[in-house]
């Protein structure tokens, strides 16, 4: 046999070898990881509530509205793809105290690993109100007043922000925003907002967003800053501020919801449950000494003569997604703003919605102008006033009708 051929055939040889060599060794091992974490937890039912995951803890925190029920809460969970867990989403749990959730998933050698996640609930605040002092006790006297009496009502439903706590984050749970303030202020035509300016553009999100806010007093003002109503449109009707001693007790200010002064009959409006007289008057102050304010519109920039003139109403209404209320208590035409409620603008505008007025807004404000109403928290003497008890009545009424505007969306 010739060399070459001895040759060739070690080669064919060893060629055959090394395949069959390749052809024993094992393909890489498959990877069987499944992580067992989860990647998104909420409530959908009955709020709408993401949840805040700490990985590395095992955590979940759901921040949820005080007022909602959380003994059978909908949960919705996301997982990694091949993770299961226990009790499954879409389950329904009491989180009266923490509930444990387990996910399962595997290592690389496709061994079964767990990791449990504990969710708690923490009720938040749904009522609150604003205003320039750091604390409730350092408000001027009637918003102090008005925020204590809150406080007692509505207990844990309810949170007072400073103007340097007003977040986003601080804003998110709540339903209802009540400011008020009363300063002591004379002989200007200028309310003095301070540091709530500051704070406006965050209120006017969360209106626009769909939270409902309550106005009064100086604090009127705000409709402006929050541009739900442009501050080229300010009131036409600036006039006085000061204190107004002697006053005779059957001098009784307070809100006409006469039918005549509206553009439609307005009595049945849940403000005014518990309050309206036979005449349909609110009374509310009749004290010797009152703080006067007459920061208002008459004719309003919608236009219109001053009194017995109903286009006056039905412009402003339909220019600034207004329902007028009420004037004041002893007005029984149609002179005159005071209780207005301007409602949503992201839908059903009139076509007449004034341009400036802008498009987005959700939430609804209730406001009462600044005018002499006598909605008065505080008497600046040590006379009585023997209305008082429907500033807290009206001030309830406005809370209960704007948490249900907020609950019915």
């Amino acid at each position: 046999m010739k060399k070459t051929s001895i040759l060739t055939m070690l080669v064919v040889l060893l060629a055959g070898a090394a395949m069959l060599i390749t052809s024993c060794e094992k393909d890489p091992p498959e990877d069987l990881t499944v992580s067992a974490t989860i990647t998104s937890f909420s409530i959908t039912s009955p709020a709408s509530v993401s949840g805040t995951i700490d990985t590395t803890a095992g955590t979940i925190l759901l921040r949820v509205p005080g007022d909602e029920d959380i003994t059978n809460m909908t949960v919705s969970i996301t997982l990694p793809e091949g993770a299961t867990v226990s009790p499954a989403s879409g389950t329904s749990h009491d989180f009266t105290n923490p509930v444990t959730f387990t996910v399962t998933g595997s290592d690389a050698d496709g061994i079964e690993v767990t990791k449990s996640f504990t969710v708690s609930v923490e009720l938040t605040a749904v009522l609150g109100f604003i205003g320039k002092g750091a604390t409730i006790g350092e408000l001027e006297d009637d918003a102090m007043a008005a925020a204590t009496w809150m406080e007692s009502l509505y207990g844990d439903q309810f949170v007072y922000l400073s103007a340097s706590e007003i977040t986003a984050d601080a804003l998110a749970n709540l339903k209802v925003i009540f400011y008020y303030e009363l300063e002591p202020i004379a002989g200007t035509d200028v309310i003095d907002l301070g540091s709530m300016t500051d704070a406006a553009l965050t209120v006017s999100n969360w209106v626009r967003d769909g939270g409902n806010l309550f106005l009064a007093g100086d604090a009127a003002d705000y409709i402006f800053e929050i541009d739900r109503v442009p501050e080229a449109l300010y009131w036409n009707e600036v006039c006085c501020s000061g204190v107004e001693g002697d006053k005779p007790s059957d001098d009784i200010w307070g809100m006409s919801a006469v039918p005549e002064t509206t553009s439609e009959d307005r009595t049945d409006h849940p403000l005014w449950e518990g309050l309206l007289t036979e005449d349909n008057r609110v009374y509310l102050n009749n004290s010797a000494t009152r703080e006067v304010r007459l920061f208002w519109w008459n004719v309003g920039p919608a236009g219109g003569d001053c009194c017995g003139n109903l286009d006056m109403i039905t412009n402003f209404e339909e220019q600034y997604k207004a329902i007028k209320l009420s004037s004041l208590r002893g007005v029984s035409d149609y002179f005159g703003f005071n209780a207005i409620e301007f409602g949503r603008t992201d839908l059903n505008t009139h076509e007449t919605l004034n341009a400036d007025v802008p498009k987005d807004f959700k939430g609804t404000v209730l406001m009462f102008s600044n005018t002499i109403n006598g909605y008065e928290w505080v008497v600046n003497d040590e006379s009585t006033n023997d209305y008082y008890e429907n500033i807290e009545t009206i001030t309830e009424n406005a809370i209960t009708y704007l948490k249900g505007l907020y609950d019915a969306k």
